[in-house]
């Protein structure tokens, strides 16, 4: 071969690695069908809306980026997008939505960025905003399970069920069996959301729990734990001194700090467990009951409650237990219940669950419709991969 033509060759793959690299020389645009099961939609859409305030991003950095439940997985090999994973798994909220709106701006064909921004908004509770995503994808493909689906069930938590129940329709025109397995999860939310929380340790006779899942709060920058932290360990004591032979589960990674909320409230309960009881008048002064050290199981990777929904049951498969009781904050409580039999119902666990709860400050307004985001991802009826399955 001569020198000429190896250089071209040379120039030919430096040309290839460039383009491989910058994600150019290929348009960034989904293939969308020629015709769709729905011609025409019968519902209305949302109008575009401008990016929304966010709330304090994290200063955790990388830290927190690989903790779980690990953010944007359906989009890890979209190269145009790489750098909004990565702010989305950092929690670098202002950052993220400005990004992926000019994402949005500058390549409006890329559905993968409304489906980022969908979830992205769901999961800090901007729920007009993920519509207003969803439904940019529905104005290009009417078929679009992801879109359909999802839009349908925030219509549901929304209170506009005319408007779900013609996205569900769609929905069904296109995959029977998602619709059915979108309609089976609302109903259950519904069910779960609407019953009593909190209440599993009002009688304190007889309990059958094998299991306890305390769930992590956490720490101050020094590695402190806070007073609700301190309140949800009373509950767990209470627990744990009524049910003698039942394991304690606490699940919390580093998250807002490099302290784990699992290991500092382990260390606090290990030293302290005697007097919270003495405290709670369970022992009388001088007693000598404490919690042992071989009844405390950790997960150090949780970093919401899903997350600790996911590391918790890891346990549950590991010992078997059958009788779960999850010890959560009064504002908390009803998410991580219906979060938890979500989990459970998904993965088919044979377990019953309850909960109690620590504090006074009552649920706010919004968790009664955020308890739904939580239970969808719990489900696996939330993200891109998930509805993958139905195409």
């Amino acid at each position: 071969m001569s020198k000429g033509c190896n250089l071209l060759v040379v120039i030919a793959a430096i040309i290839a690695i460039v383009l491989s690299i910058t994600g150019c020389g290929k348009s960034l645009d989904e293939k969308i069908p020629d015709s769709f099961i729905n011609e025409t939609l019968e519902f209305a859409l949302t109008d575009p809306m401008p990016v929304p305030s966010a709330k304090e991003s994290s200063t955790r950095g990388e830290a927190i980026e690989n903790l779980v439940t690990v953010y944007a997985t359906s989009y890890e090999s979209d190269k145009y997008l790489a750098e909004q994973v990565k702010m989305f798994r950092q929690w670098r909220w202002e950052e993220l939505y400005t990004s992926l709106a000019q994402k949005a701006q500058e390549n409006p064909g890329h559905l993968n960025t409304y489906r980022l921004q969908a979830e992205v908004y769901l999961t800090n509770s901007k729920y007009n905003e993920a519509l207003a995503a969803l439904d940019n994808i529905l104005r290009v493909n009417h078929d679009d399970i992801y879109a359909l689906g999802l839009s349908a069930y925030v219509k549901h938590f929304m209170g506009n069920e005319e408007q779900s129940e013609q996205r569900l329709l769609a929905l069904k025109n296109v995959s029977e069996e998602c619709y059915q397995d979108l309609v089976s999860l609302m109903e259950k939310v519904d069910t779960w959301r609407s019953e009593e929380h909190g209440n599993g340790l009002e009688n304190t006779e007889n309990l059958p729990y094998d299991a306890i899942a305390l769930l992590g709060v956490s720490p101050t920058a020094s590695g402190e734990l806070t007073a609700s932290a301190v309140l949800r360990l009373k509950e767990a004591v209470k627990a744990a001194y009524f049910c003698p032979d039942a394991k304690i589960i606490i699940s919390g990674g580093p998250v807002d700090y490099e302290f784990a909320e699992a290991t500092v409230m382990k260390e606090y309960l290990l030293k302290n467990s005697t007097d919270l009881a003495i405290g709670l008048g369970l022992e009388p002064e001088g007693s000598t009951w404490e919690i042992a050290e071989d009844r405390i199981l950790l997960d150090l990777e949780a970093r919401d409650t899903v997350g600790n929904a996911i590391g918790i049951f890891k346990h549950i498969d590991e010992y078997g237990f059958d009788n779960l009781l999850i010890v959560a904050s009064a504002g908390q409580v009803m998410r991580a219940d219906c979060i938890f039999k979500a989990y459970a119902e998904a993965n088919h666990y044979d377990i019953i669950i309850h909960s109690a709860s620590s504090g006074n400050v009552e649920a706010k307004s919004n968790e009664y419709k955020y308890v739904y985001v939580g239970a969808a991802r719990a489900y696996g009826l939330f993200t891109l991969e998930d509805y993958s399955r139905y195409q």
